[in-house]
């Protein structure tokens, strides 16, 4: 432990007991005077109203704290499904992550979901087997669950009356030959286990180096035992964390940080929580932020840093350190702060599959639900806000029903706004059924002047877009193919039945301009009408999404929940069992998956666990799924499309 700073992050399925481990470390390390409860709604990391409510966390949350002399920034993720893109963005942003397994309930769904993100991620794990005092706690079961996923664990502690209130927790003995046998194997290192062999032990600093190098590189997952409701084991698991987990160097000298977390003071503005990975942020500071609306350039107002609980001033924050900057208007959850260098973690943010209406109960409060979703959308940019113009209506895509209440509320708390969601329907996509040519010849009424002509091409799925320009800069100067290749995924968002268009390629085979009449933005208008000419040519073929469905329960309804998957369109295996209980995974369509959960529950008397997260998108079967009504001009009906464009291009409304 030597002055290390360090990004933690704890992740756990749903009622795991995350947050109650999060309070404890707290409490511990004299961040708070005492630890708050989930079920009381006391909790000093669930800070809204239906976070207490719901004994859930929806929002991530930082805190800083002191342990001996190591400094741990702790960001505790949501554990609900429904909030994954919180949990990855989060991931992303860690140099270690601890993860909370119920030693009653052992490897969850979401449990199953976090471990592949954190493996995905390369990121060093800690295992924390909860619930020790709980009446059927079994952590050596919990952890053999978790090793049949994949990881390599560790014991680090040793349990006495478990299953119990007096259930205790010392540490491993580190000094006796068969631990540091299985340390040596689990590290994974053949001159540590050649000088184990020769020598018959090792000294305490060999050992523990070399199992922090495999912490490091995620070969080696530590485990740690607890009662978190108690405090027990947390003590133990800070140890590891300070001693095992490496303090990452800087990426480079100049400034690199990711936003992770955006808040809205009513007071001071825009919050952007950032970790930066190089470099340094102060005040009255220019930076460039990229993100999903481009590359911009701004000045930092204010910068805090988080101690404890709280936001304290500073003048300067470095790397590896959380910072909390204000003046940064246009950034979103996920941005890039400064430069993008290699070493970064990738993200992916979850799959919205859900679309629904969102209409206030006033409708004069249409101007300012549409101000409070853009904000809540710089907040969680997969919520994907969509404006009508025509229609005068708001759309919003959304990851699962719970979200539809946290948005509620959100909007009920913080702007005073009464609204009601739609009936959710699933978000489908297309694709082109063949390979076609399209054309336009954007050249009337005067001035103007821009020629195209496009091939699109189906892909395998789950492809995506890919993009290939053949013309030479001789026939069409590099920044007309540069307003192609700009306008060309805006064009994709809705294909010939509405929904976005995916899994195939788009290849600019020709294209003219002039020396006079081309307008700066001309390509902007025919690249739109070109391209949906292309699809109309090779028709379209609606995908629908799938989710991996996983549902386990009492044997004895086991009959039951193939009942369910079978009218269902569902796909799947023969269930496993073990110890009463089974097992079953699926793969079902999204459309048929709406109340599959409250009627899993209802076949099971409350008895199961469902869990389910995106697979993949496939075919539709004919007579199956639905268009959706275009947004916006229709580039099919040529004369309106190109009437709103250049209205549009003049500065007036179409």
């Amino acid at each position: 432990m030597n002055g290390k700073t360090l990004n933690l992050g704890i992740v756990a399925h749903a009622d795991a007991g995350k947050t109650t481990l999060t309070e404890q470390i707290l409490y511990l390390t004299g961040a708070i005077r005492a630890p708050g409860s989930v079920d009381e709604g006391t909790a000093a990391t669930d800070g809204m109203e239906i976070e207490r409510r719901r004994g859930i966390s929806v929002r991530t949350a930082c805190a800083s704290v002191l342990w001996r002399d190591c400094r741990l920034n702790l960001i505790d993720a949501p554990g609900h499904a429904d909030f994954l893109s919180e949990v990855e963005r989060s991931l992303a942003v860690l140099d270690g992550a601890v993860l909370v397994v119920s030693a009653v309930e052992g490897v969850q769904p979401q449990t199953r979901l976090l471990l592949e993100a954190i493996r995905r991620a390369g990121l060093p794990c800690f295992l924390f087997f909860n619930k020790l005092d709980r009446a059927g706690s079994g952590w050596r079961n919990a952890l053999a669950q978790v090793e049949k996923e994949g990881a390599r664990c560790l014991p680090l502690s040793v349990v006495a009356e478990e299953g119990s209130p007096e259930a205790t927790v010392r540490q491993a003995g580190f000094d006796a030959p068969d631990w540091q046998e299985a340390a040596v194997l689990a590290a994974g290192d053949e001159a540590l286990m050649e000088r184990f062999l020769m020598e018959g032990s090792l000294p305490e600093e060999a050992l523990w180096a070399g199992l922090s190098e495999a912490v490091g590189r995620g070969e080696v997952y530590p485990a740690v035992c607890g009662a978190s409701k108690y405090g027990r084991g947390v003590g133990d698991l800070l140890d590891a964390v300070c001693r095992l987990l490496p303090q990452p160097a800087p990426l480079g000298g100049e400034l690199c940080a990711r936003v992770y977390k955006v808040e809205h003071d009513p007071a001071l503005g825009k919050a952007a929580y950032l970790r930066l990975f190089a470099g340094e942020l102060h005040n009255r500071q220019t930076v460039e932020a990229a993100g999903r609306r481009g590359r911009v350039e701004e000045k930092i107002t204010w910068v805090r840093a988080v101690e404890g609980r709280k936001l304290v001033d500073v003048e300067r924050v470095s790397a590896n350190h959380i910072a909390v900057a204000y003046g940064l208007e246009s950034v979103r959850a996920g941005d890039l702060v400064g430069r993008e260098l290699p070493g970064l973690r990738a993200y992916r943010l979850a799959e919205p599959l859900l679309l629904s209406r969102v209409m206030p109960q006033d409708p004069a409060d249409l101007p300012k639900l549409t101000q409070a979703l853009s904000q809540l959308e710089d907040e969680d940019p997969a919520l994907g806000c969509e404006w009508n113009r025509e229609k005068q209506e708001l759309w919003a895509r959304l990851t699962g029903k719970l979200q539809i209440e946290v948005l509620e509320a959100l909007l009920d708390q913080r702007w005073g706004l009464r609204v009601r969601f739609g009936e959710p329907s699933v978000i489908y996509r297309e694709t082109p059924r063949a390979l076609a040519e399209g054309f336009e010849s954007y050249t009337w009424p005067k001035p103007c002047w821009a020629e195209v002509r496009f091939q699109v091409e189906p892909l395998p799925r789950g492809s995506g877009f890919q993009y290939e320009c053949r013309v030479s800069p001789g026939r069409l100067p590099y920044r007309y193919q540069t307003h192609v290749e700009t306008a060309v995924p805006r064009a994709l968002k809705q294909g010939l039945l509405g929904w976005q268009v995916t899994d195939l390629k788009v290849t600019l085979l020709d294209g003219t301009w002039h020396h006079v009449h081309t307008h700066p933005l001309d390509f902007f208008v025919a690249t739109p009408l070109g391209l949906l000419d292309a699809l109309r040519r090779a028709g379209s073929q609606l995908l629908e999404p799938v989710l991996r469905v996983e549902m386990s329960g009492p044997l004895d309804c086991l009959g039951k929940a193939m009942g369910l998957l079978a009218t269902r369109r569902a796909v799947f295996e023969p269930a496993a069992m073990e110890e009463g209980r089974f097992r079953l995974e699926a793969l079902v369509p999204a459309a048929e998956a709406m109340e599959l959960p409250v009627d899993f529950a209802s076949a099971t008397a409350g008895a199961g666990v469902y869990s389910s997260r995106f697979a993949h998108y496939q075919d539709c079967p004919p007579g199956l799924g639905a268009g959706r009504e275009r947004i916006g001009p229709d580039p099919l009906d040529r004369p309106k499309f190109i009437l709103a464009a250049r209205s549009a291009m003049a500065g007036e409304i179409p």
